[in-house]
């Protein structure tokens, strides 16, 4: 797949402590990967640099997923998990042919309808299960969705979304633009104040962003071979790392 250009972002904040009012604290919030160096003696004319900045990539996302679920309803308990196996196995053979495809069977649910008698429904046994498909191209799975659903089984999902391997790159590439932004700002800062950066007491590194899929908005439409498949036009996401650091800073001379 070829992705377009990243683009990148940055965002930050800072808080200046003037001396006198000398923090001597060390960051560490939760889920962060922190590196300290520590500082044992601070000058009385020393000021501490509390600073934080945010790098941002963009890319399309590699992933497309879709979500099924195969629902029947019977007399009988073992009648509905009959039915709902066979919509299984239909989902089963028909991506057994499909090149770069992965394919979860996940929640298998029974139970029993007492039915409602005000609106003429009888009591049955009800099973479900869902079933999950992903490709890392679209132009695969679509046609098989529009397959399944003209087999009866109900598309509940189809998402783009960022792939574990692409993420962590991503990741990495928000973290270094985090870092080189903190340090042009720790320095600008150092400048204006007629200081210099004598040391870094702390650094953490945050990962803000939690696998965030795109889904699409869809129709339900009748079991027909003749209805159009599903289409899942991709678009930009955001991977965003922060930095916190806290600097010290003396006397430029």
């Amino acid at each position: 797949m070829t992705f377009s250009p990243l683009t990148l972002f940055a965002r930050h904040s800072l808080r200046i402590v003037l001396p006198g009012m000398l923090v001597a604290a060390t960051l560490h919030p939760a889920g962060g990967m922190a590196q300290t160096q520590s500082v044992n003696t601070i000058p009385p004319n020393a000021t501490e640099l509390d600073l934080s900045a945010s790098g941002t990539v963009q890319a399309q996302p590699d992933e497309l997923t879709a979500t099924f679920m195969a629902e029947a309803r019977a007399d009988t308990a073992a009648s509905a998990q009959a039915q709902v196996n066979a919509l299984v196995g239909k989902v089963t053979a028909a991506s057994a042919h499909a090149s770069g495809l992965t394919l979860n069977a996940e929640s298998y649910f029974v139970h029993h309808d007492d039915g409602d008698r005000q609106q003429n429904r009888k009591p049955q046994w009800v099973a479900r299960q869902s079933i999950r498909l992903t490709a890392t191209d679209g132009k695969v799975l679509l046609p098989l969705v529009g397959q399944l659903q003209a087999d009866n089984l109900a598309l509940t999902r189809l998402d783009w979304s960022l792939s574990r391997e692409r993420r962590a790159d991503l990741t990495r590439k928000a973290e270094t633009l985090a870092l080189q932004d903190m340090q042009q700002r720790a320095q600008a800062a150092a400048s204006t104040l007629k200081l210099t950066v004598a040391s870094i007491r702390t650094v953490t590194l945050e990962d803000q962003n939690m696998p965030r899929p795109m889904p699409m908005m869809m129709m339900a439409r009748a079991a027909s071979v003749d209805m159009p498949g599903p289409e899942a036009p991709t678009g930009m996401q955001d991977v965003t790392a922060t930095v916190r650091a806290t600097l010290i800073l003396k006397p430029a001379g």
